[in-house]
């Protein structure tokens, strides 16, 4: 749901370009520093006007508000509501029915599962909100940094200024380099609506909502190896629980057509069960390839002798015996790839770091020559400041990536796996 998306916004927001310059979270020598101030709170009933709000809050209010939790949670009383009805259909309509035992215990199944659809669209949905809240901060966070460059890059024109005459052409250089940097606001201004709207409908709620934290924070908890990630997802996963109960409900129906000697045409669990809502997501074959789970196959009525019957059904069975072990792959192969990929983005920090650190010294070294020491140059300043910036950005970027990646890992591991984030060195918002 999320995905396109955010891949959107991600590349709308990258501004590592041309006129990317003096990117200066550290406080460099022309950049200020915003005063942390007090977060406030959000009432998780009710959101007043343009609510500051944490991950926590709108995780909170997601599980009472949003849509797909509340569709599962219905779909579940109706399976309740279903087993009591049968429970509760006399003595007569159970002795004229030979496999009505059966059905019980089919109907007593199927609120397990849709016990485990309700766990399932709670994961999905702590996921969603967790990406696109991760996406809304970062939003944020390059929205100020662009500004921050921006005001950088305005002084350094008048440091260029200054200095005109013994490099020609340079004034217009800064010129240029503060018109591109100036053009990414749309972009970045955008890039804040479109996440901040993401993070609303992960919420299930129209009301107006900011994240509280305005810069990524840094993961405190991991996952070791993938091996562990994959045990994590194969004992956890809400979709294995509900393809295992598929199975043996489907197993209950030979036996139920077996209870039933004389009938001709019996009902079968299908006629009065949506046998397709265990469903895992459809595959997809373009531009990446995932493959897609097998559907649950079951007629609503299954006619002939009761062999026959008892036949066709046993087939149905041994298919959804098929199905459980296509999605314990899936579930597999999604752990273990999101576990690669949140492993392959955090490497890339450490690494990073290194280049940032000579990159930040020097870009810091050249503002402070540049007033005093005759052969450092506005454009020496510009190359240096455009180096350090890009460096930034791909480190922000692999830090996003690897937050949302643990954040699919939640729930690709049925929740065994818990993210922790650590926001303690971020600067809060401020109502205005």
């Amino acid at each position: 749901m999320l995905h396109g998306s955010t891949r959107f916004l991600s590349h709308a927001l990258g501004f590592a370009t041309a006129g990317t310059f003096f990117l200066s979270p550290s406080g460099h020598l022309w950049a200020q520093e915003a005063p942390p101030s007090a977060a406030i709170p959000a009432d998780k009933m009710a959101i007043p006007s343009e609510s500051f709000v944490s991950l926590d809050e709108c995780i909170g209010i997601a599980m009472d508000r949003q849509p797909s939790i509340l569709a599962a949670r219905a779909s579940m009383a109706a399976a309740i509501d279903k087993r009591a009805a049968l429970i509760n259909i006399g003595i007569i309509p159970t002795l004229l029915t030979p496999e009505m035992s059966i059905r019980k215990e089919q109907t007593s199944l199927g609120v397990l599962s849709a016990e485990a659809q309700v766990t399932k669209a709670e994961h999905e949905t702590r996921q969603a909100v967790t990406y696109s809240y991760l996406m809304a901060v970062y939003a944020a966070q390059q929205h100020n940094d662009l500004n921050e460059i921006i005001e950088n890059t305005k002084l350094l024109r008048k440091a260029a200024l200054v200095k005109a005459e013994r490099f020609p052409g340079q004034l217009e250089l800064v010129d240029i380099a503060l018109a591109a940097t100036e053009s990414r606001l749309p972009d970045a201004e955008n890039g804040k609506k479109q996440a901040i709207a993401a993070l609303r409908e992960a919420m299930g709620t129209g009301d107006a909502v900011t994240p509280v934290n305005n810069r990524l924070p840094k993961a405190v908890t991991f996952i070791p190896s993938r091996d562990e990630a994959v045990s994590m997802a194969l004992a956890n996963r809400p979709e294995i629980r509900q393809a295992s109960l598929g199975e043996e409900v489907f197993g209950l129906e030979v036996s139920a057509q077996e209870k039933n000697r004389f009938s001709r045409r019996l009902n079968t669990l299908g006629s009065a069960t949506d046998i397709h809502a265990m469903l895992v997501p459809s595959g997809e074959f373009v531009e990446n390839y995932r493959p897609g789970a097998l559907a649950p196959e079951m007629p609503t009525i299954l006619a002939g002798r009761r062999q026959d019957r008892v036949n066709q059904a046993n087939d149905l069975h041994l298919r959804a015996v098929d199905l459980l072990s296509k999605v314990q792959g899936l579930v597999e192969l999604e752990a273990g790839n999101v576990w690669l990929r949140w492993d392959k983005e955090s490497r890339k920090g450490p690494i990073l770091e290194k280049g940032i650190d000579i990159a930040e010294k020097r870009s810091e070294q050249l503002k402070k020559d540049l007033a005093d020491v005759p052969r450092v140059s506005p454009r020496d300043v510009l190359e240096a400041g455009l180096i350090e910036t890009t460096l930034k950005q791909q480190k922000v970027e692999a830090q996003l990536a690897s937050l949302q990646a643990l954040a699919v890992l939640e729930r690709a591991t049925g929740n065994a796996y818990r993210l922790e984030m650590d926001w303690s060195k971020d600067v809060k918002n401020e109502p205005k």
